[in-house]
């Protein structure tokens, strides 16, 4: 999409290194693991915005079955105030409503919400962004369970409980995380219920983590913070519905470092918020 002198256009490789010193300069951390992560996931359209010959906009959508997610919306300071953020964040949309999705899900910023709110969007949950640093002994499974590395057998189950924790499609993103690594939790007796929650480790210190029974999630986020290197921290986003979880996880010295509206535009989803206890990034879900 070409107009008054912005071009969006998808990225490329030639791209990446303006789109991370674009990041650092909104005072976000490195994104080099991120952007080399949604490139190679092909539900993920990584746009950018070219004006004056240089890239001076960026912007993420994933289309996760019917629900797609907007994210990485970042405008160059000297740019802004000119419409490329809208510019965007409607090229983003068409291109996922093309893509068939029919609820748009985003976190906002503080800077970004009215414009969103302008759009139509409206505000339904909030996501607790809590922080913990790495664990240093390794932590017993919940009684009658164990934990094991992730294995291609036991992957239609993981997405099939995720499906159901988020109501969306996310086996794209998720299955490019559990090539590289990943923890099942699951009932030790063949008559148990089998899988009970998982863990995908994802960039910058975000792990996909979904588990329904609540001695399973906190489990899991501590496992994640013993498999996460020793001078390194992780991130759990608890849904503001999930109560129970971001509360203990502050009793238990984890530190809430930002709050995050979650915006939809389009149909309400039946997801279960009191499942989720990690995010694979706060620009897909």
């Amino acid at each position: 999409m070409t107009s008054q002198g912005f071009e969006i256009r998808a990225m490329t490789a030639d791209d990446v290194g303006a789109a991370i010193a674009l990041a650092r300069a909104q005072g976000w951390r490195d994104r080099t693991r991120f952007y080399e992560f949604v490139m190679r996931v092909p539900t993920c359209q990584s746009l950018v915005g070219i004006a004056g010959g240089r890239l001076v906009a960026t912007g993420l959508g994933t289309a996760n079955g019917s629900v797609g997610w907007l994210g990485a919306i970042a405008v160059e300071a000297e740019f802004r105030r000119r419409g490329f953020g809208r510019a965007m964040t409607d090229e983003l949309i068409r291109r996922l409503k093309e893509a068939g999705c029919e609820t748009l899900s985003l976190e906002a910023t503080d800077a970004g919400r009215p414009m969103y709110e302008r759009m139509g969007f409206r505000l339904v949950s909030w996501y607790h962004q809590l922080q913990a640093d790495h664990l240093p002994e390794k932590p017993a499974p919940p009684p009658g369970t164990r934990a094991r590395r992730i294995e291609s057998a036991c992957l239609s189950d993981l997405l099939a409980l995720d499906r159901q924790a988020t109501d969306e499609d996310r086996s794209a993103p998720l299955t490019a995380l559990a090539e590289s690594s990943g923890w099942v939790l699951e009932d030790e007796a063949p008559a148990g219920d089998g899988l009970r929650g998982f863990l995908l480790p994802a960039e910058r210190a975000y792990g996909a983590i979904v588990a329904p029974r609540f001695e399973d999630g906190l489990f899991l986020l501590d496992l994640h913070r013993y498999v996460a290197p020793a001078d390194s921290h992780v991130r759990a986003g608890i849904p503001h519905e999930h109560e129970a979880a971001w509360r203990e996880l502050q009793a238990r010295g984890w530190q809430e470092t930002w709050r995050a509206p979650r915006m939809l535009l389009g149909p309400d989803i039946a997801w279960r918020p009191d499942w989720i206890w990690g995010q694979i990034n706060s620009a897909m879900g």
